[in-house]
């Protein structure tokens, strides 16, 4: 047992290198060019309910510096007041649009048209699931690029002109942009303020969000290797998906689509690119207690073994050696087989009471590497534009080295139950309550 952590630990630390190195060296910030046409864009909403939410979303899209856009909301057969609400709030008329018939959905019981925001649209169809809420948006959208929002989230106002900037490089294919979360953000004199407050939990979260996507997204896509765009906010040609078939009903289709996209590319020899656009930032509202928590990463972590099992026999031959490395040795043996080999080792040590000096070295250089990686995303934090204050920047070190006692061992739990869970055959939206009291309108 003890050499198979040795093992992994040499693994992770590769790992941990690039993530320390590559940020840094291509950590540039994209300036915004002005003179540049808008790209088309459909901006697809899909919402089951999400009564409570829905508002802030709609704000948020209201407040876009933006004109080539269409807002494209999918109620999925809410059972709540969801239809109500967008009825009241956009005053819907009902309208006649043509599908594509390119991709498979539920039936559409109306197509809607907002009379206070005429690019605002509304589809409203039988329940079946957010992969294919996605596939109807996709069916009804016009526009050559399509943008995928989880109903929560809000776009910043400049969002749009950035994924639209990186479409105009020949070679992006698909893009996912910085997804932060809206607790402890306000909009003062039109500029949004980043505070680090709030509950234990919901600081956790701001922290593991920063380090997921200004580190390990940035990475990966330098070496165009990204495993997930996030359904929170994610861009594609809308060409590509269509000839991909769409979402996949399954509890975790972004990451799904993302590898969908990858094999195509592969297949088709496309020299295209996925890439993270930090620029381009959206806001959502994260799980405010633990139950919550628990079920979002539950399915999380259940959606990640669905496309392990799914895609593992052609990682070697339909996937790029970069998107089989990052899959499967960084997501698969470092974020989940490390976590059962690790419990496995702590029971061991605490049984025995050997090798408590290796035990220790190990922690100490788990501490070390955590303390560097984290320094490295709020540098590109603050590099990226966040309004966070230096006494915020310090609380949230601090905040990040105690974590690792504390909500760091949750999640360790929690992808050892999802893993185990996966095989209870649940494919729903996995629906968490949210409250939708935070808003950066």
């Amino acid at each position: 047992m003890s050499y198979v952590l040795y093992v992994t630990t040499i693994v992770f630390l590769v790992f941990q290198l690039l993530y320390t190195v590559i940020p840094l060296l291509f950590g540039r910030v994209k300036k915004l060019d002005e003179s540049l046409p808008e790209k088309s864009v459909s901006v697809l909403v899909p919402a089951y309910n999400e009564e409570l939410t829905i508002k802030n979303c709609i704000d948020a899209m209201n407040g876009l510096n933006y004109r080539n856009h269409e807002v494209i909301i999918v109620n999925d057969g809410s059972k709540d007041d969801t239809m109500s609400k967008l009825h009241e709030l956009l005053v819907l008329e009902s309208r006649h649009r043509e599908p594509g018939g390119q991709l498979v959905y539920k039936p559409v019981k109306g197509f809607y048209q907002s009379a206070r925001y005429p690019h605002i649209f509304v589809i409203d169809k039988h329940n079946g699931g957010k992969a294919d809420s996605l596939n109807a948006g996709i069916d009804y959208a016009v526009s050559d690029i399509v943008i995928t929002l989880d109903a929560d989230s809000m776009l910043e106002a400049r969002s749009l002109q950035y994924v639209s900037q990186y479409f105009h490089d020949p070679d992006v294919i698909a893009l996912g942009g910085t997804v932060k979360i809206v607790q402890g953000a306000e909009k003062k004199n039109g500029v949004i303020v980043e505070k680090f407050t709030g509950k234990g939990i919901i600081k956790s979260q701001t922290i593991n969000y920063i380090h997921g996507f200004y580190v390990r997204k940035l990475t990966q896509s330098v070496f165009n290797s990204i495993v997930v765009i996030s359904g929170a906010f994610g861009a594609f040609y809308k060409d590509i998906l269509v000839k991909v078939n769409g979402f996949r009903s399954t509890v975790g289709e972004d990451i799904d689509i993302t590898l969908k996209i990858h094999e195509y590319m592969k297949a088709n020899r496309l020299a295209k690119k996925l890439v993270y656009a930090p620029e381009a930032v959206c806001y959502t509202e994260c799980p405010e207690n633990m139950a919550n928590f628990y079920k979002q990463r539950i399915r999380w972590q259940k959606a990640f073994i669905d496309c392990i099992l799914l895609y593992w026999s052609k990682l070697s031959h339909r996937f790029s050696r970069g998107v089989s490395l990052f899959f499967a040795i960084d997501g698969f043996v470092l974020g989940t087989i490390t976590a059962f080999v690790s419990l496995i080792y702590i029971v061991q040590l605490l049984i025995s009471r050997q090798n408590l000096g290796h035990a220790l070295i190990l922690f100490a250089i788990t501490v070390a590497v955590n303390a560097l990686q984290m320094i490295i995303a709020f540098y590109l934090c603050k590099k990226f534009g966040s309004t966070y204050t230096m006494k915020d920047y310090i609380r949230m070190f601090l905040f990040s080295q105690a974590e690792l006692l504390t909500y760091r061992n949750v999640v360790l739990y929690i992808n050892i139950v999802g893993t185990l869970k996966y095989f209870d055959n649940d494919e729903g939206w996995g629906y968490v309550e949210r409250k939708g009291v935070a808003s950066i309108s």
